[in-house]
Parts: structure tokens; sequence; C-alpha cells
């Protein structure tokens, strides 16, 4: 997909803005797509799988710390009435 800042700027334009300032935002937008810094649908969906899978093990750590103290409260009863 080409970008056309000419169209753009035209479309602007008759948006109402001003012609010099619909030219400076067609010339950045233009920058921005030549330089490539913009996220694709695959760098899209890679941060969101690594993001799942960050929280997936966020989520079981904490599943596993709550068991941890459950159990140590529930030796401590145990101790506690059978002596």
């Amino acid at each position: 997909m080409t970008f056309d800042p000419l169209a753009v700027s035209r479309a602007l334009t008759a948006a109402g803005i001003g012609r010099d300032h619909a030219d400076a935002i067609a010339a950045g937008i233009a920058t921005a797509a030549e330089h490539g810094d913009h996220v694709t649908v695959d760098r899209f969906a890679a941060g969101l799988a690594q993001l799942e899978t960050r929280l997936i093990e966020w989520v079981l750590g904490i599943a596993l710390a709550v068991a941890g103290v459950q159990t140590a409260i529930l030796v401590a009863a145990l101790r506690f009435f059978t002596e």
C-alpha cells in the first residue's frame, strides 16, 4: 500500500484545515510511513502472545503462592488441634 501525501493534504484542506497545516500533517504521516516504525499485524500478534505468556506465568505464580500459604495455615491448624 502506497501513501499519497498530496491526496491527504487535499482531503485535509477540503475538510477546512489550512493548506500549510495540511501539508505539514501529510508530510509527517509520510515520514512515519517511510521509516517503517509502525506496528504491523504480525508484530502486534507477536507482542500480544508474549504478553499473554507473561500474564499466565504471573497468575500461576500467584496461585502457587496462595496454595503454599493455605498449606502452611492448614499444617499449623492441624498441629495446634492435635496436641
